[in-house]
């Protein structure tokens, strides 16, 4: 099923209004479209893993290896604010995603997610990064954010004052386009507390930040969305 994109943005107040994670007391009942797992070792497909560390960029071992907001990193490079261009919204059964995004999302096979394809643009409408996104069932005012066609996830996460913090999975390589070389990407899960939010896949424009790094990549792994 196709998104049709809410008229306005929603309204500013925090998780712990809406009844989020962080109100839940430790002994609170699983939710039923919930596993309690173990994070397990991941990557999207078609990343081929790069150690930050390795990118000969120090803007690119920055944005690949910091854990917070990549929009407001990219802000502070390109010195202006940072527009989101929504590709598509769409819903996935939880039965249809691999396996290690149902544990790190630690949902059941009966689960439904969202799947949101962005492009991230500066003050001057270049593309700056490539952004795939799975949300798993949460509170109305989670995903009223996941699926806001007019803002940034983390400036939304920022603005309405929700406790949240990144889990870098992977950094590495990934394809821009299809007429291009790989450039630098990484894939991190957003997390309250213990409760899985988001689980997102951002890829850099190589005109915008540098792709140069040293040593050979790995091969490909685990896939992240289809």
């Amino acid at each position: 099923m196709t998104h049709s994109p809410p008229a306005s943005p929603p309204p500013a107040h925090a998780l712990r209004d809406a009844g989020g994670p962080q109100d839940a007391p430790a002994d609170h009942a699983t939710p039923p479209h919930r596993l309690h797992t173990s994070s397990p070792a991941y990557r999207p497909a078609g990343l081929l893993p790069v150690p930050a560390s390795s990118f000969t960029s120090a803007i690119t071992r920055m944005l690949l290896a910091s854990d917070g907001s990549t929009t407001l990193l990219l802000e502070a490079l390109t010195g202006g604010p940072v527009s989101v261009h929504l590709q598509s919204l769409t819903d996935q059964p939880a039965a249809g995603m691999p396996a290690d995004v149902r544990a790190l999302l630690q949902l059941t096979s009966d689960a439904t997610v969202t799947i949101r394809r962005s492009l991230l643009h500066d003050h001057h409408d270049t593309p700056l990064s490539r952004n795939e996104v799975i949300t798993p069932p949460s509170t109305p005012l989670i995903q009223r954010i996941a699926t806001d066609p007019g803002h940034p996830l983390g400036l939304n996460l920022i603005a309405h004052d929700i406790d949240h913090s990144r889990h870098l999975r992977c950094t590495g390589l990934a394809r821009w386009s299809a007429n291009q070389r790989e450039t630098a990407s990484k894939a991190y899960l957003i997390r309250a507390a213990a409760i899985p939010l988001m689980l997102v896949w951002e890829t850099f424009n190589p005109a915008v930040v540098p792709r140069g790094h040293h040593g050979p990549a790995s091969h490909p792994a685990t896939r992240f969305a289809s």
